[in-house]
């Protein structure tokens, strides 16, 4: 990669945010230490979605506590980014802790439903939706024939579009 040295602030992040959601975490983790030495020597901002971007890097190459506290601090920064949450939410899953990574997920849902990357997290976690009939127990045949029906309905809804 060109010496990142050079680039402005702004490219620094972007760069960074893009490499740590395709997974390069090593690179990104740089490249976002980079951008927040540059903040906190110009005593500038380090923004919440940024901070969740570098604790989910430096959580996902080795220092997972110290990546579990950078997005702590993001969160207590902005606790509307859903970026924020699906940082939390895969640091939880990495760490093997699945009730806190469906918490997460149901967070950053609730305030972004259609969030890409939380949406993926879903799936891979595998979330169930609300019965049907929510006062009924999941396994009431009642809300068996229900969810078979809807999910046949839901399914075809997506393929037709």
């Amino acid at each position: 990669m060109a010496d990142w040295h050079r680039l402005a602030d702004e490219e620094l992040a972007r760069r960074g945010r893009h490499l740590v959601r395709h997974g390069h975490y090593s690179l990104g983790a740089e490249l976002l230490s980079e951008y927040c030495s540059r903040m906190i020597a110009r005593d500038r901002p380090i923004g919440a979605s940024v901070m969740a971007f570098y604790g989910l890097a430096v959580g996902m190459t080795g220092n997972l506590q110290e990546g579990l506290a950078t997005c702590q601090r993001a969160l207590s920064i902005d606790r509307r980014s859903p970026d924020i949450w699906t940082a939390l939410a895969r640091l939880a899953l990495f760490s093997g802790d699945r009730k806190k990574a469906c918490d997460a997920v149901a967070r950053g849902l609730a305030l972004s439903p259609h969030h890409t990357e939380l949406g993926e997290v879903s799936q891979f976690l595998g979330i169930r939706r609300r019965p049907a009939v929510p006062f009924l127990s999941r396994t009431n045949p009642v809300n068996v024939r229900l969810g078979q029906v809807l999910h046949r309905l839901v399914g075809r809804a997506k393929t037709s579009a």
